[in-house]
């Protein structure tokens, strides 16, 4: 029968014998002790646990086969598998060891060092030091797994002549080390440092990368980390390359009680001209900057910003910053309050496309817009008012001033039969004016739209089931009413040029995307979803098509509404109960001998093989004549063919050109405490004098150490 014996000892000075009062200040914690066997021996004053002997002493636990706690030296003498769990959830294993009876000072034999993270720390011997600093002598270190495969060798670990954990400063100390990655020995460094696993953010250096470009030739990244504060971080980055120049390059980053802030930005002196469209050597100045902020004012208001800018057209897709071709800046603010919503904004936009000149790019302040949305009505319906207020400027080209208020009435009926009534009447009142028109004459002037619309959809939805499955098919039509005209010249045309008829706007109330343009005459549309719903997979669908009871034409031709019956377009989604999905979108000609658009997306397959598809087929003449076919396809493919490895590899091709526009291959190995990347990549972008190019990329990631990596690239 188990023994379970438990004792309670505190301590007090010496003098506290001949004292009358116990002084509070110099009392110690109890102890607490449980073994299978105690013994308290007066003679010398010792006290004798054996078999699971279990210590508690302010919040540290001492566990061991034996335990001699020698009262008048206040040490402890503990021997088989010692084991010291701190209170920050660390523990300490050991053969024997001499401690202090406050757990905080001692000497441990052939010490090991469990972390948080179960990364783990060895020695032939440890020293404890004011309960704060762990020293180990002759020590390894390794966040790796041991496996039985691996004859307890861990896939890396860095062996040192002492190893330091000082738990204060939370770090962790090497001297002499080196690194070993499978049991080889590949780099050496007199002094080495890291956070341990319970620092989330530390001032510091970050894992250096080099490599080469074909652009920037030799390049060296030398990051630093700064830890402001609890809520702030800033990271300082050098890159030194070869025929670009030097780049500073840093990220500032702040959380507030009521928003955030991020800010990118870079700084480089070059030695060769960015700026394409001068096309000569200078040795200015170069640089960009991206950031976003976000603010809460009060619970129903906020506000922020996204900056991006750029100091050369070519400038951030030479140093990998962004692809971007067009830049977006804007500043908004906006409010919530019930069933009304209010925003400000404005935008200003940087063209760095080639051909293309800024002063053609608008700028848009203010941009005020209203929306409000009745409750429901006692007698049914509800209301809904937007408001909008535009002003467009450019430096060359057409300026315009907007406000369009229109208000609409809503409401839907369901009859006990299930047919499903919606019907509306809306009017768009906007008042216009604009200078610098083109083609009309005069170029400037103001101009006023009164458009009423009135409109009716009709759906009947019908499930019938079949087997474990429903089966659903829901035909819909409607009729849409307005005047004709409703787009006078001298309204321009800003917010509504890209327009595509495809499934999701058949069934709008207007098919153009803004409100410069809107949608007059008589229109009936038409189509079909239909649906099958099973336990575990699903499909759906629709086609459709509307027609026009006038032969006015006010979208654009070979568009595909431009006559009175348009054609048809649809969608198809198939997600079965196996690992896979696939859309796939058509627009079919009206009398349905040809194609103008397919758009075909399939993702899915389990981890040995998957698989990520997409082909695009777009008949040009269906939107812009400017603009020559495109056919495209692009698929991905990924393998996890063993625990360890993966690959993947993706290619894009031009089936109108016959060429290759990219591809790429990669190849990566993981574990628990390494990760070995590579991959190939060929690009044939083209922009002005930058060349297309070939990568060949590595990268070495060594758990809570960081990572290295190179890059290679030629023409």
């Amino acid at each position: 029968m188990r023994l379970y014996v438990f004792i309670a000892i505190i301590f007090f000075f010496s003098g506290l014998a001949n004292t009358a009062e116990v002084d509070q200040t110099t009392a110690k914690s109890p102890i607490f002790f449980k073994a299978d066997k105690l013994e308290n021996r007066q003679e010398p004053e010792k006290l004798i646990a054996s078999g699971n002997v279990e210590m508690v002493y302010e919040g540290q636990i001492l566990r061991a086969d034996s335990v001699v706690y020698d009262r008048v030296q206040d040490k402890i003498f503990a021997s088989g598998n010692v084991s010291l769990l701190r209170p920050n959830g660390e523990v300490l294993f050991s053969d024997s060891g001499e401690i202090t009876g406050d757990l905080r000072e001692g000497i441990l034999e052939n010490i090991r060092l469990l972390f948080t993270d179960n990364s783990r720390a060895a020695a032939t011997r440890g020293r404890l030091t004011a309960g704060q600093i762990t020293n180990l002598e002759q020590a390894s270190y390794s966040p790796c797994q041991i496996c039985p495969e691996s004859e307890n060798r861990p896939t890396w670990q860095l062996n040192a002549h002492r190893i330091t954990h000082d738990k204060l400063s939370r770090v962790v100390e090497y001297k002499d080390a080196f690194l070993e990655l499978y049991g080889v020995p590949i780099a050496y460094t007199p002094y080495l440092f890291h956070p341990d696993p319970s620092v989330k953010r530390k001032t510091g250096l970050l894992p250096v990368s080099a490599g080469a470009t074909s652009e920037l030739g030799g390049f060296l990244n030398i990051p630093y980390f700064l830890e402001l504060d609890r809520d702030k971080d800033l990271t300082l980055e050098l890159m030194s390359t070869a025929k670009g120049g030097q780049v500073i390059k840093n990220q500032y980053r702040q959380r507030y009680t009521n928003g955030n802030l991020e800010m990118d930005l870079s700084l480089a002196a070059t030695r060769f001209g960015l700026n394409s469209r001068k096309g000569k050597k200078d040795n200015n100045f170069h640089g960009h900057m991206i950031g976003s902020t976000r603010f809460d004012l009060s619970k129903d208001w906020r506000t922020g910003a996204n900056i991006w800018l750029a100091s050369d057209d070519l400038y951030m897709q030479r140093y990998g910053i962004s692809p971007e071709h067009v830049l977006e800046n804007s500043l908004f603010i906006e409010g919530f309050n019930g069933d009304n919503y209010i925003e400000g904004r404005s935008y200003f936009w940087q063209d760095l496309r080639s051909g293309k000149s800024q002063d053609d790019m608008p700028l848009i302040f203010p941009m005020i817009n209203y929306h409000f949305v009745s409750p429901i009505a006692e007698w049914g319906g509800n209301f809904d008012f937007k408001g909008s207020l535009v002003s467009l400027s450019r430096e060359s080209g057409a300026d315009s001033r907007r406000i369009s208020l229109q208000n609409s009435w809503n409401r839907k009926n369901i009859s006990r039969s299930g047919h499903i009534f919606e019907a509306y009447a809306s009017l768009q009142t906007d008042l216009y004016y604009a200078t610098q028109l083109e083609s009309v004459s005069p170029s400037k002037g103001t101009t006023t739209r009164i458009h009423p619309r009135l409109g009716v959809e009709w759906r009947y939805p019908l499930e019938t089931l079949v087997g474990n499955s429903h089966l659903i098919f829901e035909p819909v039509g409607g009729v849409m009413l307005s005047p004709r005209g409703g787009n006078p010249d001298l309204i321009p045309d800003e917010d509504s040029q890209a327009f595509e008829f495809d499934d999701t706007n058949l069934l709008s109330r207007n098919m153009f995307s803004g409100r410069d343009r809107v949608e007059s005459g008589q229109r009936l549309f038409y189509g079909l979803s239909f649906g099958i719903y099973g336990l575990e997979g699903y499909s759906s669908g629709f086609f459709g098509q509307t027609y026009r009871l006038d032969n006015e034409n006010v979208f654009p031709t070979e568009s595909g509404v431009e006559q009175k019956a348009s054609d048809f377009v649809g969608r198809l989604l198939v997600k079965p109960a196996l690992p896979i999905e696939a859309v796939y979108r058509f627009h079919l000609d009206k009398n349905a001998s040809k194609f103008k658009r397919n758009s075909l997306f399939i993702n899915g397959g389990l981890p040995p093989l998957k698989i990520k598809l997409n082909y695009d087929y777009i008949n040009a003449s269906s939107n812009d004549q400017s603009l020559t076919d495109r056919e495209e396809i692009s698929f991905t493919l990924q393998s996890n063919f063993s625990v360890d490895w993966s690959a993947d590899a993706s290619v894009t091709h031009d089936l109108v050109n016959g060429f290759t526009s990219e591809q790429r291959y990669g190849l990566t190995y993981s574990n628990d405490c390494f990760i070995f990347k590579s991959s190939y990549n060929r690009s044939f972008f083209q922009d002005r004098d930058m060349e297309p190019n070939d990568t060949l990329w590595f990268q070495l990631v060594f758990k809570n150490l960081g990572d290295f990596s190179t890059a290679h690239a030629k023409r």
